[in-house]
């Protein structure tokens, strides 16, 4: 199942921000060795040497506030401004309330309409695509987007493979303007009910178990998904300046990169100093990139990602 951004209609990023917790850890030398299924889902390189692992008062919502207050103000705007927020995670999800409702009240946020996505480690990409969508069909001009997951929660302590999940939220501010200046260019989220069972958490509190083949299947979904929002765009791998994506883990990432064709030399991540924080990957990573000036203005980026459901989902933009 796919859909598509209205492309023209003048949809642009505006500003990105982060939240790390306070909390970082080197990883250690000495990991213990991870059992046969778990060394084939993460290969021989972890691919992380730094987490950042969140205290009691930081919470989801905590995180996701202060990622949206750096996000506002790298935009300009104030959180009156925002007709529209919508808010990503899955690691703590909640039923009811949702948390949406909440983070925007804490914002200031007060007369944007708020709600909850999922769609685990493609969150951002749904979001963005959700946020679109209704920004075009609505007399609105500001939407602010907010990831925020405490992955180390979720991982059973331990094991080696529990030192890839980190913590932390990213935001990023979409705004509407001229119809001839469209920067968001394309957007495409795709659903395998087939695949549904290659990652998955049970319960509120289940450890998040992976098969082995989740690094083919992330690859061969991500990069179907890559195929056709540059098919419909017209352009090729070549035309992208930079490639930001949801890694997952340092195999996975390989696997993404030798699919869609890029040179590793062409992509950012954050996985090796942050951890592996799914939802929030993507746009914390584009906020410590343009902040540190190795993204910049004019850059046409892709991001493509997969996560547990299964989705795959990619992105298209021009800073």
């Amino acid at each position: 199942m796919s859909g598509g951004i209205w492309v023209g209609r003048g949809l642009s990023f505006r500003g990105f921000g982060h939240y790390f917790p306070r909390h970082s850890e080197r990883i250690p030398a000495d990991l213990p060795e991870a059992p046969e299924m778990e060394a084939a889902v993460l290969g021989p390189d972890l691919g992380v040497e730094r987490r950042h692992l969140s205290d009691d008062t930081e919470s989801v919502p905590y995180m996701a506030v202060e990622a949206g207050r750096h996000a506002l103000r790298n935009a300009g705007l104030e959180a009156g401004d925002l007709d529209l927020v919508v808010f990503s995670s899955w690691s703590q999800r909640r039923y009811a309330p949702e948390d949406g409702p909440r983070i925007a009240m804490r914002l200031g946020a007060g007369r944007a309409l708020a709600f909850d996505v999922c769609a685990a480690c493609v969150g951002f990409v749904h979001s963005v695509q959700t946020a679109a969508a209704m920004l075009t069909s609505h007399q609105w001009r500001h939407a602010l987007v907010i990831c925020s997951d405490q992955f180390s929660r979720r991982l059973k302590p331990g094991r080696r493979g529990s030192y890839v999940g980190g913590d932390g939220a990213g935001a990023a501010v979409l705004e509407v303007g001229a119809p001839d200046d469209s920067r968001l260019r394309d957007s495409v989220v795709l659903s395998y009910g087939e695949h549904a069972g290659v990652s998955k958490a049970r319960g509120s509190d289940g450890w998040t178990v992976s098969l082995p083949t989740i690094s083919q299947v992330a690859a061969a979904t991500a990069g179907e998904a890559t195929d056709l929002v540059l098919r419909r765009n017209d352009m090729t791998i070549a035309d992208v300046d930079r490639v930001v994506p949801h890694p997952g883990s340092a195999r996975i990432s390989d696997e993404l990169v030798r699919r869609i064709g890029v040179a590793p030399e062409r992509v950012l991540t954050n996985l090796r100093t942050r951890g592996q924080t799914t939802s929030a990957t993507i746009p914390s990573a584009l906020s410590e990139f343009t902040e540190s000036g190795e993204l910049r203005k004019g850059n046409v980026i892709l991001s493509p990602a997969a996560g547990a459901g299964w989705f795959s989902g990619a992105l298209l933009y021009q800073l």
